[in-house]
């Protein structure tokens, strides 16, 4: 009863692990999911902050580069156009790369008419003629210089930034105007990779796919981050314009100052992984799994140091119950040894036949106690060797034979017959002989011990296969098929066994199996259909080139 509650109290604990890591998991799956619900939208305000920044320096850098190379109109009227644009070139040049504009010119009216002369890579001045992207910008420029335009503004499909310088004085309008040609492949090539390293993937992984297109519908793309070259604008995380058309070139007649105008690019962001949302919900499972993993973790943990307990309890209370058996079974053969030699010395037996069967009795009561020794010491050997020592070529008919007769005077007083069946010529299998003995020695014992009801034991031996088969049988009672499984088991008894008080330590069967299952053989037990328990061992033959 005692074990039973003992069992229950196991299985309650583990139900209420199970249950624990259960409640564990579900509340995991709740706040992972309330977690990534809220996740994406922050960071998606992220991502159009750091598109904000980019976009900001972007125009910045653009408007710095240009107004940088634009000279004021005291510095014309005191050096003269030409040379003011020389001087500032060179100022420029120092802290500047021209390969960021393909063409640069400078608008001016000269005697009535409007000029344009172009700067090259050296900074050289000499005169240019109009491009036909620019013809749009020479109409609107002389059209303003003659009083009867608005400012040039440059069209959302270019890549053309004018800004104009003002004279001085009451007049206030345009002096002249430069024209700035932003270079696509410069922009490709070293301007957006390093905003979008700086500000979208700053730790040097490549987190989101970027594209640039123009903001005019169907607008080409302008540089692209995927393999294909293609847009990520269809279901892009974030955009934001780029390429400001106000460079905020001062003021005057018909000119606000800063003015914002439409951006003539955009920028759009997407996650590699299709969009925030599929990364956050694949963050989202992968954590999951992680947590689930890690409560199974502690769950096993749990169960295992249940059963380890429970297996431990189960081994002391084994160790006890042999501890209490070894003591009663040495207390009866030394008590009667003890009493046989009192009557002996004390000349309390003086006749011939009763010395003789005194000694008779001294002789197998030290057997019983010498073959409980040296199960002790079998069973403690193989606890500390689980590798075969003493490996020879062994007759297994002959130790059988050997064994049969060492148990002889044990069966004799149980009142059984002795059957012994062995195949001629079997081949020799490997093993240490008087551990295989030791073996037969047990099995019989036990039939001895546990089956001598029926007043017959049967030992044969016999090929099988590509080995040599021992079976040890006789017409007992059997053995209950819910015990088949522990009787191996180091210190088990049955309750039967335990019922009847029969003499054994609950090693022999152990031993029997740790020593042949060392011999790579293989042993198990059944019940006859007539009757008893049949036993059957199997050692592997020794091969031929050995």
């Amino acid at each position: 009863m005692k074990r039973i509650g003992q069992t229950r109290i196991e299985w309650a604990l583990l139900t209420l692990i199970a249950l624990v890591c259960a409640v564990l998991s579900f509340l995991q799956y709740r706040w992972t999911g309330e977690l990534s619900r809220a996740e994406p939208a922050l960071l998606r305000s992220g991502l159009n902050e750091q598109l904000r920044r980019l976009s900001l320096e972007f125009n910045n850098d653009l408007r710095e580069s240009c107004t940088a190379l634009l000279p004021d109109a005291s510095e014309i009227d005191e050096l003269g156009s030409t040379e003011a644009h020389q001087v500032r070139y060179q100022q420029w040049i120092s802290t500047h790369d021209r390969s960021m504009f393909g063409r640069i010119g400078i608008a001016a009216s000269v005697r009535g008419k409007l000029e344009l002369q172009g700067i090259d890579a050296s900074g050289r001045i000499a005169p240019m003629e109009w491009p036909a992207d620019w013809e749009y910008l020479r109409s609107e420029m002389t059209a303003r210089m003659q009083g009867s335009g608005r400012p040039p503004n440059a069209r959302p499909d270019s890549n053309v930034v004018e800004l104009p310088v003002f004279a001085g004085g009451p007049a206030n309008g345009e002096l002249e105007w430069m024209i700035f040609e932003l270079s696509e492949d410069y922009v490709r090539a070293k301007v957006i990779p390093r905003l979008a390293a700086e500000y979208l993937n700053p730790s040097g992984e490549t987190v989101y796919d970027v594209s640039v297109s123009r903001s005019i519908p169907g607008g080409a793309i302008v540089f692209s981050t995927r393999d294909d070259g293609s847009s990520v604008a269809s279901g892009a995380d974030a955009t934001a314009g780029l390429f400001s058309g106000d460079m905020g070139a001062g003021s005057g007649p018909g000119r606000g100052r800063g003015g914002p105008r439409d951006q003539r690019w955009t920028i759009a962001v997407r996650h590699r992984e299709g969009s925030l949302d599929a990364a956050v919900s694949r963050v989202r499972r992968r954590n999951l799994l992680a947590s689930l993993v890690l409560v199974g973790l502690l769950g096993g943990t749990a169960w295992a140091l249940v059963q380890y307990t429970a297996r431990s309890r189960r081994l002391s209370d084994m160790q006890f119950r042999f501890a209490a058996g070894v003591s009663h079974d040495l207390r009866t053969p030394l008590t009667a040894i003890r009493g046989a030699a009192f009557n002996l010395v004390e000349g309390l037996v003086k006749e011939p036949a009763a010395i003789g069967r005194y000694a008779k009795l001294i002789l197998r009561n030290a057997e019983e106690l010498t073959s409980m020794i040296e199960n002790v010491l079998a069973f403690s050997a193989s606890l500390h060797s689980e590798k075969a020592t003493g490996r020879e070529t062994i007759a297994v008919g002959d130790l059988l034979e050997h064994a049969a007769a060492a148990m002889t005077p044990e069966i004799e007083q149980a009142g059984c017959r002795l059957e012994v069946n062995v195949a001629p010529e079997l081949p020799p299998a490997a093993g240490d002989p008087i551990a295989v003995e030791l073996v037969f020695r047990n099995l019989i014992g036990n039939a001895v011990r546990h089956g001598s009801g029926g007043k017959w034991i049967g030992v044969s031996a016999a090929s099988f296969g590509n080995g040599v088969e021992v079976r040890v049988s006789d017409h007992g009672p059997g053995i209950p098929e819910s015990e088949r499984e522990r009787i191996f088991e180091p210190f088990y008894r049955g309750e039967e066994t335990r019922a009847q008080r029969v003499q054994g330590t609950g090693l022999g069967l152990s031993l029997v199996k740790n020593t042949i299952e060392r011999y790579k053989g293989t042993v198990h037990v059944h019940n006859s259909p007539g009757g008893g328990a049949q036993f059957v061992v199997r050692l592997p033959v020794v091969p031929e080139s050995a």
